[in-house]
Formats: C-alpha cells, structure tokens, sequence
C-alpha cells in the first residue's frame, strides 16, 4: 500500500471534524489522482502554509494543528514524486505525529489514528 493511501484515509478520519476543510480536500484528491511532484502538490502546500502563517499569528493552537498535520501530507506528497527540489525528506514522518496531536484537539480517539498508522 502507498503512503498516499494512508493519507487519504486520515484525510477521510479527520474532513468531517473540523471546520475548514477545503485544503484536506485538495489533498485527497490530489493523492487520489497520484499526482506527486507536480505544481498542483506544491499549490497545495502553499495554500497550506498561508493558513498556517494565518493561525500562527492569531495564536490558534487547534488550526495551527490541523494546518501542521496538513502541511506535512502536502509536503509528503510533493516528494513522492521526487522532483528537483524537493521538500525536507522527513515530511512523511511527521503526518502521524500531527494526526494524533489534531485527534486529541478534536476530541477524536487515538486508536482512529493509530490503526491507519499499521502496516498493511
């Protein structure tokens, strides 16, 4: 199983619990259609950041997690497809770690996350 498909599962676990989730759906269908290192995964990721920039200023912990675990699928899936210039190449490490920290946030339980981190 691709990494992507776990994002998407993720992505799936969380787009009902919060309250913007027009990024989350991007990246969903950006992994759905495979469509590592191209423009339209960079787009996303910046889209993703601005958000981020956005909470961080306001001081908003939840958003600022969700954004986090955001950033880090779009990153992870920009460097699926190993482009030039790539992000930094932990980035798929850290969707799981956000996933719990936004679960928490939303009070979701672990195990939602936790059983998408298995390995198939």
């Amino acid at each position: 199983m691709h990494a992507s498909t776990k994002i998407i599962q993720l992505i799936w676990a969380f787009e009902g619990h919060v309250d913007d989730n027009s990024t989350m759906v991007r990246i969903k269908d950006c992994a759905e259609d495979y469509e590592f290192g191209t423009q339209r995964s960079r787009n996303i990721f910046e889209a993703i950041r601005a958000k981020t920039l956005k909470a961080e200023r306001s001081g908003d912990t939840n958003l600022g997690l969700q954004w986090y675990f955001e950033e880090a699928c779009a990153k992870a899936l920009y460097n699926f497809g190993r482009p030039s210039a790539a992000f930094d190449p932990d980035a798929q490490f850290w969707i799981f770690p956000y996933a719990l920290k936004l679960a928490d946030a939303l009070g979701l339980p672990e195990q939602l996350i936790t059983g998408l981190g298995r390995k198939d």
